[in-house]
């Protein structure tokens, strides 16, 4: 029986291109190989064996986690910048508070709308003189 799977929101839909691969996956991949295979090549004329894989590694686990690396649907990039702004903005959130009306209060009100009220409190003493 064919499976097919069917994501449950259409924006986590990427198309896989090259063995099961997105188009960025591939991407990093591609760079990483082309960085890190020469230098493990020709590098032991440099240095012991051991010090070019590190060397390696420390070179393809940045590549490598810019392709794959998603959180809340933030691409690796993305992911780190908020983590950066996060540090480095500050922290302690400042609490103001303005009762309502507080414009009323501070003369902020405009002329129409003080004659408007004005109208209305001459209705009001106009309807109980009446009774």
């Amino acid at each position: 029986m064919i499976e097919i799977r069917i994501p449950k929101e259409i924006k986590n839909y990427r198309e896989k291109l090259f063995f099961g691969l997105t188009l960025r996956q591939s991407i990093c991949t591609a760079i990483a190989l082309l960085i890190c295979v020469p230098i493990y090549i020709f590098g032991n004329r440099f240095l012991p064996q051991e010090a070019i894989s590190w060397v390696v590694i420390l070179i393809a686990v940045p590549l490598m986690f810019t392709g794959f690396f998603r959180y809340n649907d933030m691409a690796f990039e993305q992911f780190v910048l908020e983590v950066i702004r996060f540090y480095t903005s500050p922290q302690q959130r400042v609490y103001s508070y303005e009762p309502p009306f507080m414009e009323l209060r501070n003369g902020y009100i405009g002329e129409e709308l003080t004659a408007e009220i004005e109208m209305m409190k001459s209705r009001k003493k106009r309807f109980f003189k009446r009774k």
